[in-house]
């Protein structure tokens, strides 16, 4: 359930097609934007971002995404540092990547005794290390000073470990904890694997209750509707529909709010036309060739028979391309139909479903992300389901 009023819904109880009741949310921290590479994550958390600038304090876009694109979409170049998106005052982005083994930033440092167990010690739970760097990660995040964090995140695995790490972490730890109490001598077994002439065994226990009390703070952010909350991007098709329902059942299983689901490049009836232009379109065709025919059989002069069947053959042309272009637009909107019931069936009743129209445009610069924004809070176009 939603951590914010759900004060719009139709007559059928449906909620409404908008992220207008997130971005008027002043108690969310933490939006995590994610889904299926290729649907649209950053076209939408960009967009999110630029439009909760003009209505909060302070806003930081933050890229997980190893293909860091928020770059590309705002025509600016970022690193793991915030900076100033360029006209903002209030807005700013960073691109960070938040695997440990892949992270200088937050990984175990070689030369630390710590570093040295705990790697020695978290050898046998695949995982553990990679939530610890998360742990670290989200440490940091959690001490930023901005109202309000947007997260354009990887795709949906890297997505799911980062949003699981702490339930992961605490096991590491548990085991860690009973490891020692139920082996005195372990300690200077593995001072003795690191090479460490002495690890003061308080420091380590320091250092372990930092790490779950970091853990525990970002499951209980994680878990508080208020403060926390995760918007899926899909589009109409198998893979992104399957990803989303699994995603949406591990933040379930997570604790982790999910209210939005926005649907993006959908095709909607006026996009393609209706029955009647593919008809116009065909007699439009026959008529053509009725009238090159004749002319091709006329007694008009050789010159402007001529060059009344080369514009009669350009038009021709024209509009066979344009029922080709139209053919393919209903089959795209017949296959779309398919998987958009199936969204609605699902989701319409518990989830704010979003549908975004299939744009003729990169969506770059803030101009176009300000629209796409409009776009997302309007709710004005529910799913073009099919009659």
């Amino acid at each position: 359930m939603a951590g914010y009023p759900r004060a719009q819904e139709d007559a059928e109880g449906e909620l409404e097609p908008s992220l207008a009741e997130l971005v008027e949310c002043d108690t969310l921290r933490w939006i995590f934007v994610g889904g299926k590479g290729g649907v649209g994550k950053t076209t939408t958390s960009c967009s999110l971002a630029v439009e909760l600038a003009s209505r909060r304090e302070s806003v930081l876009l933050l890229s997980t995404d190893p293909a860091h694109n928020i770059s590309d979409a705002l025509c600016q170049k970022f690193n793991n540092t915030p900076s100033r998106v360029n006209g903002f005052d209030n807005l700013f982005a960073m691109e960070i990547d938040a695997s440990l083994n892949e992270s200088q930033e937050f990984k175990l440092k070689q030369d630390e005794g710590f570093g040295k167990v705990m790697k020695e010690l978290v050898s046998a739970f695949p995982g553990v290390d990679e939530a610890m760097g998360f742990a670290e990660l989200m440490q940091s995040v959690q001490s930023m000073p901005y109202s309000v964090i947007v997260f354009d995140t990887a795709p949906t695995g890297h997505t799911l470990r980062l949003l699981g790490f702490p339930e992961l972490l605490e096991k590491g730890l548990s085991k860690f904890g009973s490891l020692q109490s139920s082996f005195g001598g372990l300690m200077q077994m593995v001072q003795s694997m690191a090479g460490e002439s002495q690890v003061q065994e308080e420091d380590m226990h320091q250092k372990v209750s930092n790490l779950r009390t970091a853990s525990s703070g970002v499951r209980e952010m994680f878990q508080d509707p208020t403060r926390c909350t995760f918007v899926c991007v899909c589009i109409p098709e198998f893979l992104s529909v399957y990803e989303t329902e699994r995603l949406i059942q591990e933040l379930c299983k997570h604790g982790i709010d999910s209210s939005n689901i926005v649907v993006n490049q959908v095709l909607f009836p006026d996009d393609c036309g209706d029955e009647a232009a593919a008809d116009c379109a065909e007699s439009a065709t026959s008529d053509l060739e009725a009238v090159l025919a004749g002319l091709r059989g006329s007694s008009l002069p050789a010159e402007e028979a001529s060059s009344m069947i080369g514009a009669t053959e350009r038009a021709l042309q024209n509009v066979r391309e344009l029922g080709k272009g139209w053919s393919m637009c209903q089959k795209k909107r017949r296959m779309q139909s398919k998987y958009l019931a199936q969204i609605s069936d699902l989701y319409k009743e518990d989830f704010h479903v979003v549908p975004m129209p299939m744009l003729g445009e990169e969506v770059r610069g803030i101009d176009k992300l300000r629209q796409f924004a409009g776009l997302l809070k309007s709710g004005t176009r529910a799913l073009p389901l099919p009659r």
